[in-house]
């Protein structure tokens, strides 16, 4: 007995089922585990937790090859979060939509934090301003 596979093209969206989302786990994963890997590489060149601490510390300038590692050491960090959420996404997607509502909102913390430090938001309404 032939065992035929279904062309995925042929499916509608409501037919989509939970092993399709198993079989994406694996590269979820490897973004998780490579994210990881270099996180610890790079953070093992650091001699500050972060750019910031890193000119507090230092006084000043930051030279571009030191800049590098830790703004790249951010984006895995950022890539990290994203492998993990996909992770969740996927092997729990019933919290799917709870999981991007809050990354939503926490990017929009961010987003105000960033205006009110760059003196960008209104005192009075809060409004962030252009």
């Amino acid at each position: 007995m032939v065992n035929k596979k279904p062309v995925q093209d042929a499916l509608v969206p409501d037919e989509a089922t939970p092993d399709m989302l198993v079989g994406l786990l694996p590269k979820a994963q490897g973004i998780l585990k490579a994210s990881a890997a270099y996180l610890a590489a790079v953070r093992g060149l650091m001699d500050s937790k972060d750019k910031k601490a890193y000119i507090e510390k230092w006084g000043g300038k930051v030279d571009p090859i030191t800049e590098v590692l830790y703004d790249t050491a951010s984006l895995a960090q950022k890539t990290l979060d994203a492998g993990l959420a996909m992770e969740t996404m996927l092997s729990k997607p019933l919290k799917s939509r709870e999981i991007v509502m809050l990354d939503d909102l926490r990017h929009a913390f961010e987003e105000r934090d960033d205006a009110l430090d760059s003196g960008h938001v209104n005192p009075t309404t809060g409004e962030i301003l252009p």
